[in-house]
């Protein structure tokens, strides 16, 4: 790891992100909050200064020692004399027998089977105490597919080819066509028509089947706009940047949105399998 990729590791354990929050019927709140790890350590360390606090308060303390009390010399009456009794006398001892005796420490035998060929082709027949792994008739299961949400998939989008493409570590899973903003380049302001660059991560994943949006084209709010799933970015600050569905597939493939990305809605439902919280996305010109 190089000075530049620390550096920014450190600024961006001390930045406080940008989060919006849908509260529903259209209202959004935005949210300042730390870097995951940051907020695990200020936890761990609160978690340990409240140790280290009740530990002083129920630590036993130190009780000063009672006064030995004043002896007074007085006349105290003669003990009466009391007869001492006579100690019984002791058992014999009694001769060793099978029955209370105990026998001495014997230890067991150590068995050392020799890793042998024939040993280890020998049936549990023959080695009834020998267990033989894996026994000739079994045979092995092929290990199971990891899962799908596992943190090892990303998402590459290239806007001048208006392609998106779903990755597994370095090798690639799919490529979809989308749509992108309206003009060209970076996104310098809101409301400019364009999709941001850079490295993002997936903050959220919402249902957007119900959700309306007003094009501002005359006709209105429009309903599945955004399609079934909005995969919602941490744009650096930009409101309302994500990965969605549409109503127009026609755009796809065009310099179409508000600066969002379009896929066609059954791409997303697929898509949407493989999304998870915090899952890597890059956007590029080219």
């Amino acid at each position: 790891m190089n000075s530049d990729t620390l550096s920014g590791f450190v600024k961006d354990l001390f930045t406080l992100r940008t989060v919006w929050i849908d509260k529903g019927n259209g209202r959004w709140a935005v949210k300042k909050r730390l870097h995951p790890l940051m907020r695990a350590i200020l936890c761990t360390l609160g978690l340990m200064l409240c140790a280290i606090v009740y530990s002083g308060l129920h630590a036993p303390q130190a009780v000063d020692a009672e006064p030995e009390p004043l002896m007074i010399a007085a006349k105290l009456p003669e003990a009466e004399k009391l007869p001492v009794p006579e100690e019984p006398p002791l058992p014999e001892p009694q001769e060793e027998t099978a029955e209370n005796s105990i026998p001495p420490y014997q230890p067991v035998e150590s068995i050392i089977i020799p890793l042998t060929t024939k040993r280890a082709e020998a049936s549990p027949v023959e080695n009834p105490n020998v267990s033989i792994w894996p026994p000739k008739e079994a045979k092995l299961q092929p290990a199971q597919k990891p899962a799908v949400n596992n943190g090892r998939y990303n998402i590459k989008i290239v806007k001048s080819t208006y392609t998106l493409a779903l990755y597994k570590g370095t090798e690639l899973v799919k490529e979809y066509p989308i749509a992108v903003g309206r003009n060209p380049g970076d996104k310098q302001r809101t409301g400019d028509n364009r999709t941001p660059t850079g490295n993002f991560k997936i903050v959220s994943i919402e249902n957007a089947s119900k959700w309306t949006h007003d094009f501002r084209d005359g006709k209105g709010k429009i309903a599945g706009a955004y399609g079934p799933w909005f995969l919602r970015l941490d744009a650096k600050g930009w409101k309302g940047i994500g990965i969605h569905g549409t109503h127009a597939p026609d755009s796809i493939g065009t310099r179409a949105t508000e600066g969002c990305i379009r896929l066609n809605n059954s791409d997303i439902a697929e898509l949407k399998q493989y999304a998870y919280r915090n899952m890597p996305v890059v956007i590029s010109e080219r």
